[in-house]
């Protein structure tokens, strides 16, 4: 999951996004990305369900431990070149070399004190009979050193081999917003309870007042 040093760049990058305006927010605006569809569920068999649902679950379990070494096990050992990619890094990371570096380095991180994960709307579709892909949303909390705890919701995919041991990851990846959207979420939180009333009545006032104006203005 997240790296600390993910955090405190995006101190950098959200002041940055302040500092440049409102313009990408808006662009971004304009393309109706808020609009939610409805919710789909792909026909799949409740067994492949269950068993890739159980094993996202138990990733939250093994991130919530502390012993992020445990991760590994959740993989299947007969693939080659499991891909992973962590919404903090500049690339992937493809081999086993490179994912035992991220979840199991030779020393602890000893900046993060803990780390919290929930997983939500698991949804899955299976590709083959061996073969299932996970789409689904994690909850992420971390508290480091010195720092307020503090945390995002992040999109998550995985492909998925049935295995002896039951289903195992082959691939991983997150998918965080933009910069724009994300700012634009956090704002929208901002906005306190009461806010529809107001909104009706502040149309109906607008409405007023742009009357009032063309009777002042009188015919052209």
């Amino acid at each position: 999951m997240a790296h600390p040093i993910s955090f405190r760049t995006r101190g950098s990058w959200r002041l940055a996004v302040v500092a440049t305006g409102m313009l990408s927010l808006s662009t971004a605006l304009a393309g109706g990305h808020k609009a939610i569809g409805p919710r789909i569920e792909p026909a799949v068999p409740d067994e492949v369900r269950t068993g890739v649902t159980a094993l996202v679950e138990e990733t939250a379990n093994r991130w919530n431990s502390q012993d992020f070494a445990t991760l590994l096990g959740l993989w299947d050992p007969a693939e080659a070149y499991p891909t992973y990619l962590a919404e903090e890094q500049a690339e992937w990371f493809v081999g086993w070399d490179r994912l035992r570096a991220y979840l199991d380095p030779p020393r602890p991180v000893p900046v993060i004190e803990a780390i919290r994960m929930f997983a939500e709307d698991v949804r899955v579709k299976q590709i083959a009979p061996d073969l299932a892909i996970g789409i689904w949303n994690w909850h992420f909390e971390m508290k480091t050193i010195g720092s307020n705890p503090v945390g995002e919701d992040v999109r998550v995919s995985g492909v998925f081999r049935k295995t002896v041991d039951g289903w195992r990851y082959i691939h991983y990846a997150e998918s965080p917003k933009t910069a724009a959207v994300y700012l634009e979420d956090l704002m929208e939180k901002e906005v306190r309870p009461g806010w529809d009333e107001f909104y009706e009545q502040a149309k109906q006032r607008k409405r007023e007042v742009v009357r009032r104006k063309q009777q002042e203005a009188g015919p052209r």
